[in-house]
């Protein structure tokens, strides 16, 4: 049985990251490519988040990759999907953040996160949203 609070944690995190998917869309009409890939990548952790609250785990850190590995094997062959969006929007989502260094030169976000990358992100966060939908579903939390 999965106690009350780890239900309501799961619910909020999915609740979240139906909004952070909101936020990556209207970012994405505005052009604001940094902010759309940021929410994008915020809605899939979130999406992850939930689901790993019905497996008793509460994660403050950005990092989910391997608690996802590990502990989500239910979700079947639909974990591939949720580890390639945490791989691809994970391993840069500071990089939509803060200025970096690019090979000698520092770029900025604006410069380097592109409509392309948001579309993907975005795509990927629709996909792990309605992934962690059937799962607390299944489990009776939404």
């Amino acid at each position: 049985m999965i106690p009350p609070k780890f239900r309501e944690y799961a619910r909020a995190f999915y609740n979240v990251a139906k909004q952070d998917n909101v936020r990556a869309k209207r970012a994405l009409e505005l052009k604001d490519y940094p902010e759309c890939f940021f929410y994008s990548q915020q809605s899939v952790e979130k999406s992850v988040k939930a689901m790993l609250e019905l497996k008793l785990v509460y994660k403050k850190e950005h990092d989910v990759i391997a608690d996802a590995s590990n502990l989500l094997q239910d979700i079947g062959n639909e974990l591939d999907v949720v580890l390639n969006a945490l791989d691809y929007l994970s391993s840069a989502w500071n990089i939509s953040r803060y200025p970096f260094f690019n090979g000698n030169n520092i770029t900025t976000p604006e410069e380097f996160v592109n409509e392309e990358m948001c579309k993907r992100g975005i795509e990927y966060s629709e996909q792990v949203i309605g992934i962690a939908e059937k799962y607390l579903r299944k489990h009776g939390v939404i």
